[in-house]
């Protein structure tokens, strides 16, 4: 087994202070850590946080009980800094992938680069793709715009994944909880039969303190969510190895292109 971590020394820090992320702000949150992580503390004098994301990028809020959009065992967070209006749909409240990855390269000041991969998504696409991004290592912050459904259970047996790696037949654990989400990609763990995705979540409830393991397959099937809507993956890195990053994932096939996740901004409502 070998693995390259993906992101900057700092990322993981930052991460655990950060923990949980704010009511609905999940793609604010890995906006928010991935300019961080490259150096921009603030802008304007404002403190780069989830929230200057949020409004950058359009967030818009739903209507009604919070407890509805977090996972078991967590509790709502909604000490929102700024105001953010609520969506005129709750089914289009959230944050839009391409207004994340705008909002990201604008407040960076173009520092920062988005490059949006929309699939195909397979186990071997998935494991691919990663494989790619280890030769960026810490010059890369990864993050998935995915359903959880697909996902296993974040506190699965550790039999079971080891399994998952020696790529013998096992049983999916079941999901934690049904919304469309944004994560982090941290590391890829490749074993003799199958790969397991680091992944970094927004609530320390899941997993261990946030982080937890995805079978590659699963993580496919969350980028391809099966609710309607489309997924797909950010890599945010230095505008400087954008070209070469871009040109190289076409190469080997992916489609780079923004998809949407069914969340409107508040500009476009």
């Amino acid at each position: 087994m070998s693995g390259v971590p993906l992101g900057p020394p700092a990322l993981d820090a930052l991460y655990a202070a950060e923990l949980p992320q704010k009511d609905e702000l999940c793609g604010a949150f890995w906006g928010a850590l991935a300019l961080r992580a490259f150096g921009v503390a603030s802008v304007d004098g404002e403190p780069l946080d989830q929230d200057l994301v949020a409004v950058a990028a359009g967030t818009t809020r739903s209507s009604g009980d919070p407890a509805r959009w977090v996972p078991p065992g967590a509790a709502p967070r909604g000490d929102h800094r700024l105001p953010l209006p609520l969506a005129e749909d709750d089914a289009t409240a959230g944050s839009s992938a391409p207004a994340v990855a705008a909002a990201v390269e604008r407040l960076s000041v173009g520092a920062v680069s988005a490059i949006p991969v929309a699939g195909p998504w397979s186990a071997e696409r998935v494991v691919e793709l990663l494989e790619l991004l280890e030769q960026l290592g810490e010059r890369s912050v990864v993050v998935a715009n995915l359903h959880t459904t697909p996902l296993w259970g974040s506190h699965p047996d550790p039999a079971t994944l080891v399994a998952v790696l020696a790529g013998e037949p096992v049983q999916a654990a079941p999901p934690d909880w049904d919304v469309g989400h944004f994560v982090g990609l941290g590391l890829l763990v490749r074993g003799p039969g199958g790969a397991l995705v680091l992944v970094r979540d927004t609530y320390r409830e899941l997993g261990n303190g946030g982080y937890h393991l995805q079978p590659a397959g699963a993580l496919a099937a969350a980028l391809e969510r099966g609710d309607g809507a489309e997924g797909g993956i950010l890599v945010f890195v230095p505008s400087g190895d954008a070209e070469h990053l871009r040109a190289t994932l076409e190469e080997h096939g992916f489609e780079l292109r923004h998809w949407d996740n069914g969340s409107v901004p508040a500009a476009a409502t």
